[in-house]
Order: structure tokens, then sequence, then C-alpha cells
């Protein structure tokens, strides 16, 4: 018994793309990937440069990447459901408004 089912596709793109289609998880999990990848990477190289780190700013730079990723991957090939879709604008409208209130009144 296999976990998936291999699709009928003759170019390894179809292949790739069949295979992460057939297992559910693999788009969810590799935005949430991407999300921790920029946002731990970016705020821990901004404190090593400048000696404190930017959350705020690094956690809606990190929602606005997954953000374009997910639509590449809603759009193109149909890995990503449409309720991911909202999921991630929801996430995206939580961090401008965590930035926005952030930011000091001259900054």
């Amino acid at each position: 018994m296999s976990l998936y089912n291999l699709t009928n596709a003759t170019t390894p793109d179809g292949i790739l793309i069949g295979t992460a289609q057939s297992v559910s998880v693999f788009a969810p999990m590799l935005l949430v990937f991407v999300w921790f990848f920029v946002f731990l990477g970016g705020s821990k190289a901004q404190s090593d440069r400048q000696g404190y780190s930017d959350m705020p700013q690094w956690a809606l730079l990190s929602s606005l990447s997954i953000f374009l990723m997910g639509l590449m991957m809603t759009i193109t090939a149909g890995l990503l459901p449409l309720q991911y879709l909202i999921i991630i604008v929801g996430l995206n409208i939580l961090c401008g408004v965590w930035f926005f209130l952030s930011r000091g009144r001259l900054e």
C-alpha cells in the first residue's frame, strides 16, 4: 500500500506537481517553513548588524513573502486550496496591524 498515487505525467515538472498535489500537507508546511525561515533569519541578521531586531517588520515581510508564494501556488499549480490563501491574507492583516501599531508618532 503506497502513501500516495503517482500521476501519469510525462515531464519531470508534471511528476513533481502531481506528487505535491497528492501529498496534501506539502504546500502548507512549505509556507510555514518559509515564514519561519524569513522571520528568524531576518531578525537574527538585523540583530547581529544593529544590536536589536524589529520583530513586527520581519513578521510583515515574512507574511508578504508567503502571500506571494501562496498566490503562485494557488493560481499556477493548484497546490494550495483557497481556504489557506484566506488564512494567509488574515495573517498579513494581523502582521500589518502589529507593524503599524508598533511605530512611533515620528517614524
